[in-house]
């Protein structure tokens, strides 16, 4: 493939690392994105896996700067367009990263940029496994659709019109973090792709398609590899252990020290900046009328995700999803394709 048969142009020494843990964002997360990958970089053995920044839509001076602090960082740096990921959004990129990466990669982490790395990364990336398989973390949304408020049925009701089934819905995992097998995962990147481009206008397009047709390859992961920052509102971080904390809505870490993650999570921004005064610049910040509001949202949301999530059933439905992974065994064969075919087809009722 082109992309491919570029990225080897860089020429690649022998004896280079099976697994990368990689980005691909666009120039506005890029800063962010080079703060998780600086924390990726620490708290990943070199001879284990490289990482790797695949940016979409940069201009050329914020290449420059990025590819020169990622080299300082040990840290490999891609500058690609959306043409190279057939005029997708980099949202979408990770549906090609099979394409995108160095070819002597046969596994790969992929992590959204609005995340912090707080841990060793190396038990994930040496857990075996199998062929065509990935791992990601049951989204959320799956501890609250079976919750017979408002919320809770407009989940179920999201569901549904995917076309899964109760069970599959209880399934149904967070793209924000998968850890994967290369080949397999050409083919499900492909077929997701085939089904985003025939579609439009779901809720969650890239995860909702990688959904439909990745679930029956889907090995469940562990929370601590994927953690929603929220959670910590949940009571459940101690006995969970994020690895990767995952900030899924508005306000970012990077927007400043707000609940729950305050100053401990902002700061990580603040020491790279200061360690690659280069990239500064692309710290975006924010107004003070919007930090006051940012402030007293967060404020609010510590509240009441307390009661909706650490006072109610959803706390023990996370709890319970962690108690059976123990229990799940590490490899499982590839499901049958004839078996698996119907998730690929959403119902008649797909909000696409």
């Amino acid at each position: 493939m082109r992309i491919a048969e570029s990225a080897q142009t860089a020429g690649l020494p022998s004896g280079m690392p099976r697994h990368c843990v990689c980005y691909t964002p666009d120039q506005s997360y890029l800063f962010p994105t080079f703060v998780s990958a600086v924390q990726a970089r620490r708290h990943t053995s070199r001879h284990l896996a490289d990482i790797v920044i695949i940016a979409f839509g940069i201009d050329p001076v914020a290449a420059a700067v990025f590819a020169e602090a990622c080299a300082r960082a040990d840290i490999r740096f891609m500058n690609r367009s959306e043409a190279d990921i057939h005029g997708a959004p980099a949202m979408l990129a990770r549906l090609f990263l099979a394409e995108l990466l160095p070819e002597h990669y046969e596994y790969f982490l992929y992590v959204d940029g609005d995340t912090q790395v707080e841990a060793s990364l190396d038990d994930l990336l040496t857990m075996h496994l199998p062929h065509g398989m990935f791992r990601a973390a049951a989204d959320p949304m799956t501890f609250a659709c079976d919750d017979t408020d408002r919320h809770g049925r407009g989940i179920a009701a999201h569901f549904a019109s995917l076309g899964l089934s109760p069970s599959e819905a209880r399934r149904y995992f967070n793209t924000g973090v998968i850890h994967a097998e290369r080949q397999g995962w050409a083919r499900i990147g492909a077929e997701a792709w085939k089904l985003f481009s025939g579609k439009a206008g779901s809720r969650f397009p890239d995860q909702d398609v990688l959904n439909l047709v990745g679930l029956p390859y889907c090995l469940p992961m562990s929370l601590a590899w994927n953690f929603p920052a929220y959670m910590y509102n949940a009571r459940v971080a101690s006995l969970i252990g994020p690895r990767i904390v995952h900030y899924m809505a508005q306000p970012k870490p990077w927007n400043g020290a707000f609940p729950p993650w305050n100053h401990g999570g902002w700061k990580a921004y603040g020491e790279v900046a200061a360690r690659f005064p280069e990239t500064a610049p692309y710290w975006r910040r924010n107004g003070r009328a919007k930090w006051v509001r940012y402030h007293l949202q967060q404020r609010y949301r510590r509240v009441t995700e307390t009661f909706t999530w650490a006072l109610s059933v959803k706390r023990e439905r996370i709890l319970a999803y962690e108690r059976g992974l123990k229990q799940v065994e590490s490899a499982q064969e590839p499901p049958d394709r004839a078996r698996s075919q119907p998730v690929l087809a959403p119902s008649v009722g797909a909000s696409f």
